[in-house]
Formats: C-alpha cells, sequence, structure tokens
C-alpha cells in the first residue's frame, strides 16, 4: 500500500473536515502532520518549521506527500531535504491570500502570497478546489508580474499554471438526508455563511429590509458561524423583522444545521469571493434553490440550464429575490442533483486516482509527465 505524508497547519473547520473524509475515502497508509487552529498567519509563518520538527519523529519513507495552501511548502521541502528528497508533492488550494478579499483600508500583504507562489513552484501538482480557484489564482499572479517591483516571472507562472488542476472538495451530506421539515407558510430565506466582511452581510441586510418594507411575505433563517469579527448587521436584521426569524445563531450541533437547511427554501449569498462554496452546495444538497453571485465558483455549482437564478449586482439580487418569493419555485431535484456530486463517494476516487499518479510521477506536472 503507498504511504502518503499529509501536512495540514491549520487543523480547523472545512479544512479538518476535508482531511477526515480523505482519510475515509482513499486507500493509502497515510500519516498526518497537523497543527492546531490559530492565528492563521502565524500557522503561515512558522508552520513550516513546526510540521519539519514533527516529522523528525515519524520513521520510514513516503511514495508522495500532500500540503494544504496554509503551509510554506518549498520551506519545508528546504528543511527535510535530506529526507524526503525527490519525494513527489502535491499543495492543494482551499484558498489564496492574494486573491481573498481584504478588509477596507487594509493592504495587500505580499508575504503569504510569495508563500502561495512558491509553494506552487517548489510542488510537482498545484491543485484547486474550483476552475474558478485555478484561474483566479494564476490570472492573478500574471496581473502581479506586470507591476513593478514584483516577486514573480512569467517562466514560474507558466509552470505552475501546467502543473495545475482541480479536484473539488468531497462533502458529507449525511446531516441534510431525513425527514422534510418544510411547511406551508411563507418561503424561508437561508443565511448559513460567516457573518464577516468578506461575505457581504450588509447586502443581506440592506436586500432582507427593502423585502420587508415592500409587503412581501418570508421567514429567514440565519445560521452559519459569527468568526472572529462578525458584523452588526445580523443583530440589526434580527431587530428588524422579529417573528419573520425562525432562527438565529451558531447551529448547536450539525444534526441541528441539517434541519435548519430543511426547513429552508432559498439560499442566498451575498459574498465578496468564495472558492467553492461548501456552505451553498450543502443548502442545495438539501433542496435549497439558490440565490447568489453570477461568478466566483457559483456557476460551477449550479446547474447552467438555472444560472438565470444568479445575479451580477444589488438590482439584480433584489429582482432574483422578489421573483422567488412571489411565483412557484423552481424543481428542488436538480439542485439536489449538482450538489450530490460532490458527495464523498463520487469525489473520493478522483482522489484516489489522482495521488496514485502522483506516486508514479504522472500527475500533470509530475516527473514523468503529464
Amino acid at each position: 500500500m503507498l504511504r502518503g505524508l499529509f501536512l495540514q497547519p491549520f487543523d480547523g473547520g472545512s479544512h479538518r473536515a476535508f482531511l477526515e473524509g480523505l482519510l475515509r475515502h482513499t486507500r493509502f497508509d497515510w500519516t498526518v502532520l497537523a497543527l492546531p487552529p490559530g492565528e492563521w498567519r502565524k500557522r503561515m509563518r512558522r508552520g513550516a518549521e513546526e510540521l519539519a520538527a514533527k516529522l523528525d519523529g515519524v520513521p520510514g519513507s513516503f511514495d508522495f506527500l500532500v500540503a494544504t495552501d496554509m503551509l510554506d511548502l518549498a520551506a519545508f521541502l528546504a528543511l527535510t531535504r535530506r529526507r524526503l528528497g525527490g519525494v513527489p508533492a502535491m499543495v492543494y488550494f482551499h484558498e489564496n491570500q492574494v486573491t481573498y478579499p481584504r478588509l477596507r483600508g487594509t493592504k495587500f500583504n505580499s508575504w503569504f502570497g510569495q508563500i502561495n507562489y512558491a509553494s506552487a513552484l517548489a510542488a510537482d501538482a498545484a491543485v484547486f478546489n474550483s476552475a474558478f480557484h485555478r484561474d483566479d489564482l494564476v490570472g492573478a499572479f500574471r496581473q502581479l508580474e506586470r507591476e513593478p517591483n514584483n516577486w514573480l516571472t512569467a517562466a514560474g507562472i507558466d509552470a505552475i499554471a501546467a502543473k495545475s488542476a482541480v479536484l473539488p472538495l468531497g462533502l458529507d451530506f449525511a446531516h441534510v438526508d431525513g425527514p422534510g421539515e418544510r411547511d406551508a407558510g411563507p418561503p424561508v430565506l437561508l443565511w448559513n455563511h460567516r457573518w464577516e466582511f468578506d461575505k457581504a452581510p450588509e447586502l443581506f441586510e440592506r436586500a432582507l429590509q427593502r423585502l420587508a418594507d415592500e409587503g412581501l411575505a418570508f421567514r429567514v433563517i440565519i445560521a452559519g458561524e459569527p468568526g472572529d469579527n462578525p458584523s452588526p448587521a445580523m443583530w440589526r436584521l434580527r431587530e428588524a423583522l422579529g417573528e419573520r426569524v425562525l432562527h438565529f445563531g451558531y447551529a448547536e450541533d450539525r444534526a441541528a444545521y441539517g434541519r435548519l437547511l430543511r426547513r429552508a427554501d432559498i439560499a442566498v449569498s451575498t459574498t465578496r469571493h468564495e472558492f467553492f462554496g461548501i456552505g451553498m452546495a450543502e443548502a442545495m444538497a438539501a433542496g435549497c434553490i439558490p440565490c447568489a453571485p453570477r461568478r466566483y465558483a457559483y456557476p460551477e455549482l449550479v446547474p447552467p440550464e438555472w444560472h438565470g437564478l444568479l445575479w451580477e449586482d444589488e438590482a439584480g439580487l433584489m429582482a432574483r429575490l422578489r421573483a422567488l418569493l412571489t411565483a412557484p419555485l423552481p424543481p428542488r431535484e436538480p439542485f439536489r442533483a449538482a450538489a450530490r456530486r460532490f458527495a464523498w463517494p463520487e469525489v473520493g476516487p478522483r482522489w484516489q486516482r489522482a495521488l496514485e499518479e502522483l506516486a508514479a510521477g504522472r500527475f500533470p506536472g509530475g516527473r514523468g509527465g503529464a
């Protein structure tokens, strides 16, 4: 059995869920070196050194390794060159620090972008959770290379593009399976994202306030994790909407979260970015109709024949919501089926084949060629 090394400098949240699924749904002898969740900047700055020290206590050799994007893979490989020299390496991008939205008034910190760039250069394969994410980061690298005093080369970017591929996250939908929770009352709008600036909760607040002012009938479930810097918009919305709010706050567990998804009708996203869209995929798997931007990873999640549900700007958001609240909803099954393409039983075999190819040097960019 092939032996794999998985390097996880931030072992929490969706990163942890992905790792647990990968371990269950692939047939390798895995060794995991991980650091607990913490301040992400510290993980990116120190993770390589800390995980290299952990490797000293692990005997034996490896056939391949996988690192997530918060690791400085180039530094890790330099620190472990006597041990891991020649082991095929993949870096998996859950997110990146070049195109991730920044707080208003803050500047781009090139340190973390350079870590992502160097990791992709050092790896044999740079793999992304969506085609949008791959194109977004490679495109940003090309834009940066044209600016003065940059830290990239055109040849380096071409090399990264040549070794890039897309492998989606695997998702566990057990918590969304169960008896229906919907009733005959007004449609239920769902927010199941973090409450922070990058998800634009203020836009969600404005939209629902306007719908209420127009007298449209609806109810709302406000779930999702508040995060470290939650927007006051959600508390304002709870006060303004009163009895329309069926749930407010983080679900107590995954079973409770699944019941909320099964009660909702329309899943709304107003985000400023989305590299994959786990929350929307979960909501669609539970039968929710998506209402999201016509950009980021959403066109990959939503079936092409239903892209009319996606919107371009705030006026488009309002138009879509009014239409969904005043006319019969679209059938739910196309969205359930689209989301379940990402269930682990579907995605696991793809990861199995990809990692076997990586070990054999046949993965794009590997030592054995494409």
